[in-house]
């Protein structure tokens, strides 16, 4: 689901959007409310750095920049256009190689003429005039076979680019949309890869679950748009603290999970600790009142991989650690044991 808030975060929303809309000369349609509601809450990454640009630039957005927004990081347009080039390209490969079979005919026909003709021991003159004919047709048909090398190549290059942007579609459907991490499909995705690389378990793999403390409360205090950028912000931190091997990913509400390689009970520890201070002690400013708050902190579980135990079952045993971490106070790390 692209929308998650509930009625008082939509409510919240809407208020500011509003703000946002009045500034602007774009029409209070349904795309710009959809346009700026995206943005304000925060959950369109792409969206939201194209508007922010034109904000910077000091430029307003009217109906036809709202359009563009829309079409771009909205609509379902762009899997519309990879359809409907890719038949496209197949129609042109097909038309090509269509009036080439027609040529190749052509051609076996005329050599059969020609064969018949030679069999018949015509004179010189008429043997110079068979000969141009069929230096003729076979140089038409070389450039005929040329032609079709040089389509084919350039639409190969073509599905390369197709098959790219598909690939980048594929990759957005396995992001969350608020924080521009895994969501739990892409983490699951690359918990497979690992698992299924014994070399990999070997060096050895630990899960840690993390979860806002108190996250509930935030938002009945400060309302749910700081709630959304305080996952944000914990989502920044949390991908920081990591290496290039290692992932993170928002599981779902104000949970996160970590995937660590070639990482030990005491790295992992390590590596939580860390994060875990840093969002101790941390302010987040709020954005109607520029207010600083203080005070977040998280809860961590870490379960650490033992041979012939599954993604799903670290994934377990990290959850339970964390909600012994949850009962015993909360802003602390657990380990399973």
């Amino acid at each position: 689901m692209r929308f998650e808030q509930d009625r008082n975060a939509s409510g919240e929303i809407l208020r500011l959007l509003i703000q946002k809309m009045a500034a602007h000369p774009a029409a209070f349609n349904p795309l710009t409310y959809t346009v700026w509601y995206e943005f304000v809450a925060g959950i369109n990454p792409a969206l939201s750095e194209a508007i922010t640009k034109i904000l910077e630039s000091g430029n307003l957005l009217d109906d036809k920049a709202i359009e563009k927004l829309y079409l771009k990081n909205i609509s379902d347009s762009d899997a519309d256009e990879q359809r409907e080039s890719l038949q496209k390209l197949l129609g042109k490969i097909a038309g090509f190689t269509d009036e080439t079979k027609k040529q190749a005919h052509q051609f076996g026909d005329n050599l059969q003429v020609y064969g018949n003709t030679l069999k018949q021991h015509p004179d010189a003159s008429r043997l110079d005039t068979l000969i141009n004919d069929m230096t003729g047709d076979t140089n038409k048909m070389r450039g005929s076979m040329q032609t079709l090398q040089s389509e084919l190549e350039a639409s190969k290059q073509e599905v390369e680019i197709l098959h790219q942007e598909l690939k980048s579609a594929r990759g957005e459907a396995m992001i969350d949309p608020l924080t521009g991490i895994f969501n739990r499909r892409g983490f699951e995705g690359v918990a497979r890869q690992t698992f299924d690389d014994q070399a990999s378990l070997e060096k050895g793999v630990c899960v840690l679950m993390v979860d806002i403390d108190h996250f509930k409360k935030v938002n009945d205090t400060y309302g749910h748009l700081f709630g959304d950028k305080i996952i944000r912000v914990i989502a920044e931190t949390l991908k920081s603290k990591i290496r290039g091997q290692d992932s993170v990913a928002r599981l779902g509400g104000e949970e996160f999970a970590l995937l660590l390689t070639e990482t030990n009970v005491a790295g992992a520890r390590t590596v939580a600790e860390n994060v875990r201070q840093s969002i101790e002690r941390g302010k987040v400013r709020r954005l109607d009142t520029q207010e600083q708050i203080s005070g977040i902190t998280i809860s961590i579980g870490i379960a650490a991989y033992v041979i012939g135990k599954s993604f799903v079952d670290l994934l377990g045993q990290a959850d339970k650690a964390l909600y012994l971490s949850k009962q015993q106070g909360r802003n602390r790390t657990t380990v399973f044991s």
